[in-house]
């Protein structure tokens, strides 16, 4: 986000209308998680203020500066006469989306339990200055148990996630969207691909690609309206692949430690069945509800994200993604919390141990 000259004008004397040296330093360390001084440097006012801006800018944080300066002074008339006017611009773009294309929704329909303002909404959208390189290092180990699930005779494409050493698990409505599809015929023609990854050239890697068990390819499953999911059983043949050398396939770690509002959530994802992408929050998470098995969070995903395996900021399977909807106040997503689905499992005596 950028300002032009005159909108970094009004900004400026907004700023200095509403804050001083100490509310300034205090609304800096709150809303930006910085410390003033190493951020904008020392000085009168006026010199702090106009660093303030421009580093802000630099960094990719003013639209994080305006809000929180915003939310931290609502009643400031020079503020508000700013944010009214010319902040108002920039929030026509969908807060929950950077982009101008309009998110399609999919899956099932979302009882949103969070926040509608948009205002409040914008705090779930933070993005680090800096991503650890264990913490990637542990999520591309994870994107080994994640594979693009092909329907070809109905074009559907989705994602799924290597659960047990021949279980994978997807979103019940991949395979059953409506009354008249058949379960156990769709589970058949299914095509599990892994290591779907992007090349340089615009290609895509060779995936190692598996049907299901001929015998018996469905081991148990939940519907929509409780918790969507389907448990798939790979074909006999898998063991050897996942048991070779190469480690290139792997059952996915997961963990049993609550989640809460307000931490990160990373989803790995065949969106629009392309080759494997990551979404990224720091702080996504808008709301968890154990009672029933949900969690929603503001990440971005797209058709053919279902079934996509969600991770928390160890890099371990919290939950699996299902729906995504567009609202009037932004586009929001919606998955089922992994030890739901755990605890519903053995409750159907399938043990993933």
């Amino acid at each position: 986000m950028r300002l032009s000259t005159s909108e970094t004008e009004k900004l400026f004397e907004a700023l200095l209308n509403a804050y001083d040296h100490d509310s300034l330093r205090i609304m800096v360390r709150l809303k930006l998680g910085e410390t003033l001084e190493r951020f904008a440097g020392r000085g009168n006012l006026e010199t702090v203020v106009f660093n303030l801006i421009e580093s802000a800018e630099r960094r990719g944080k003013l639209q994080r500066l305006i809000v929180g300066a915003y939310e931290n002074n609502p009643d400031n008339p020079e503020l508000k006469r700013f944010y009214k006017t010319v902040f108002t611009g920039f929030k026509q773009r969908a807060i929950l989306d950077s982009d101008t294309v309009q998110s399609k929704d999919f899956g099932p329909d979302i009882d949103w339990r969070g926040k509608t303002d948009e205002i409040e909404l914008e705090r779930f959208k933070n993005q680090l200055d800096w991503y650890d390189v264990g913490f990637l290092q542990r999520i591309i180990e994870q994107a080994k148990s994640v594979c693009r699930v092909d329907l070809p005779d109905l074009n559907i494409t989705a994602t799924g996630v290597l659960v047990a050493n021949k279980y994978v698990l997807t979103n019940y409505h991949v395979l059953k969207s409506n009354d008249n599809d058949d379960l156990e015929v769709n589970a058949k023609n299914i095509r599990l691909n892994f290591g779907c990854f992007g090349l340089d050239n615009g290609e895509e890697t060779s995936s190692k690609s598996f049907r299901l068990n001929s015998q018996k390819p469905i081991l148990a499953f939940s519907p929509v309206k409780e918790l969507d999911y389907v448990l798939l059983q790979l074909e006999d043949t898998f063991t050897q692949v996942l048991n070779s050398e190469d480690g290139l396939i792997k059952p996915a770690q997961h963990s049993s430690i609550a989640l809460c509002e307000s931490d990160g959530i990373n989803i790995l994802q065949h969106p629009n069945g392309e080759s494997m992408k990551l979404s990224i929050s720091c702080d996504g998470i808008t709301g968890v509800y154990p009672n029933s098995g949900l969690v929603q969070y503001i990440n971005k995903t797209s058709g053919g994200s279902s079934g996509s395996p969600c991770f928390n900021e160890n890099g371990e399977l919290v939950a699996l993604h299902h729906a995504q909807r567009s609202k009037y106040f932004g586009t929001i997503r919606e998955g089922i919390l992994f030890t739901s689905i755990y605890n519903d499992l053995l409750k159907k005596s399938v043990k993933l141990n």
